[in-house]
């Protein structure tokens, strides 16, 4: 765009080349016909830009088109994303099957009923006079309570009533019933014994759950980070475009003015080719550019919207962020901000997660490589009586009861196998803590870059300002010179391209100044939706 002072010096250095003209100094120019004819007049220049900006194509599309329109900030496009996001929505799955995972791991502690019921009919064959045929009936059930708890022990308690009815023996009454009720515990000394280690499925579900929580925020993250870097490569698309048009403006510019020069035989016909080749490269350029417009819109949209509404894919969206940066005086101290990655960024917590999960596999093993001692306490009431009621109360009253305590010892010859599954499971705890100190120096690298890159890119975003403010002058330089014939079509269009040149480096330059500001937030792990 044509500033007030850039028109003003570009008007003044022009009456000073027209002056010096005047007073004898003559300018380089083709030969005159011998015949004193007054000079043709100046072409006129090209009015100046009333500050509207020339319209994008797609915008101009969408308007024709009446599909739907949307301004949108950084902001905005993050917040959809983070609602809409396909990859997000199946990352969040994650987390909810690590809960699962949790749920299952607490119910190996549920109790459980159990009970049973069965029926016997036997008759065995007389052997002699004093084992005659005898032929009996049982009906039995069963029906108990028992539950794992967390020290190792298994609890059982049940209750056993029977019917018998016997036939052929006159030794025995022919019905009887029996009451029973037996307790038992069974608690582990040495493998598989204690709090941590029955707990120990439960901890490693948890620290899962940890993980999986921790993965998805870097899943999260990640798309975030995706959406800003498609954000500004659609802006700087867009500004691309208009830095293209003004380019080709200029050239098509240069050539309305060299067929005026032809018109009044100054230049020969041949030489608006140049100028027409550039004008066709300048179009080139723009086909270009509106293509790569409507792919960055496609790669903005995949990444915000989801595959069930089609018609979001028509949606016009126009960034309304400024390019325009403020550069870093001076760079960062990246010490504090690699302590607030390590406490914030998601990958380092997900791998400390990791190295807990297998610190309980290995207090685990390491139990396991120990011998079998259980502690074994049995407990005991019958009840045997010709009526039921009566075997039931004998068996209450704990009329005939029994009890027992015993130890029991095993171990495998050798045991090999799970000093093996403890030696493995040392090495795994090893390979964690490496991977955790891996990620370390990747999280210390990554902000040292991300610093380091910020404050680069600030000082190359004042070094490429500077550049399109002098090939701005350059070029207003030559067009004068050429309308008073100091110059040749060469060197404007020389200056034209450098010009073209100067703005898109500084375009890609606030573009990565831009994406640098999230990556710093990224590789501390503090990018969220609310980044404008």
């Amino acid at each position: 765009m044509v500033t007030a002072a850039s028109l003003g010096s570009r008007l003044s250095l022009m009456v000073v080349l027209l002056t010096h003209a005047g007073l004898g100094q003559d300018p380089v120019t083709p030969p005159a016909p011998p015949r004193q004819e007054p000079k043709p007049q100046e072409p006129q220049r090209p009015p100046a830009p009333q500050g509207q900006e020339p319209q994008v194509p797609v915008d101009a599309e969408a308007e024709r088109r009446g599909a739907p329109i949307r301004d949108v900030t950084l902001g905005d496009v993050l917040r959809i994303g983070v609602a809409n996001n396909v990859r997000l929505r199946a990352a969040e799955l994650v987390p909810q099957q690590a809960r699962l995972d949790v749920l299952f791991a607490e119910a190996g502690f549920e109790p459980e009923l159990y009970g049973s019921t069965g029926y016997l009919d036997s008759e065995s064959p007389t052997r002699n006079a004093f084992s005659p045929s005898v032929s009996r009936t049982v009906i039995d059930a069963e029906v108990g309570w028992r539950q794992r708890v967390i020290t190792g022990g298994l609890f059982d308690l049940a209750y056993r009533p029977a019917r018998f009815e016997t036939a052929g023996a006159a030794a025995f009454p022919e019905k009887q019933f029996t009451s029973e009720w037996e307790a038992s515990f069974r608690q582990p000394l040495l493998r598989g014994a204690w709090t941590d280690y029955n707990l120990a499925q439960v901890t490693a579900a948890r620290y899962g759950l940890s993980q999986a929580r921790h993965t998805f925020d870097q899943a999260v993250q990640d798309t975030l980070l995706e959406i800003v870097v498609a954000y500004w490569e659609l802006v700087f698309a867009r500004e691309n475009w208009r830095v293209l048009q003004s380019a080709l403006a200029v050239a098509e510019e240069q050539l309305r003015i060299t067929g005026e020069r032809i018109r009044v035989n100054q230049l020969a016909p041949r030489d608006r080719v140049a100028d027409e080749a550039e004008v066709a490269r300048g179009k080139e350029a723009l086909i270009v550019a509106e293509n790569q417009i409507r792919a960055r819109e496609d790669d903005l949209r995949r990444l915000v919207f989801d595959a069930t509404k089609p018609e979001l894919w028509k949606m016009n969206f126009r960034p309304v962020a400024e390019m325009n940066v403020v550069p870093p005086a001076a760079e960062q101290p990246f010490e504090p901000i690699v302590d607030i990655a390590l406490a914030n960024r998601p990958d380092v917590r997900s791998q400390r997660s990791a190295v807990a999960i297998a610190e309980v596999a290995l207090l685990e093993a390491e139990r396991d490589a120990l011998p079998a001692l259980d502690l074994v306490t049995a407990w005991s009431s019958d009840g045997v009586r010709e009526d039921i009621n009566a075997a039931f109360r004998d068996s209450l009253d704990q009329q005939y009861p029994d009890w027992s305590v015993r130890l029991e010892f095993a171990i495998p010859i050798g045991n090999h196998q799970a000093r093996a599954r403890s030696n493995r499971a040392q090495l795994e705890v090893e390979r964690q803590r490496r991977l955790l100190h891996a990620i370390t120096l990747d999280v210390t690298k990554d902000v040292r870059e991300a610093v380091r890159n910020m404050y680069s890119l600030g000082q190359s975003v004042v070094a490429s300002s500077e550049s399109v403010r002098l090939a701005e002058s350059n070029l207003e330089t030559e067009q004068v010179k050429l309308r008073v014939g100091a110059s040749t079509n060469f060197e404007v269009q020389r200056r034209n391209q450098a010009l073209r040149e100067a703005r898109s480096r500084l375009l890609r330059n606030q573009l990565d100044f831009r994406v640098a500001e999230s990556r710093l937030l990224h590789a501390q792990g503090l990018l969220q939706a609310t980044v404008e």
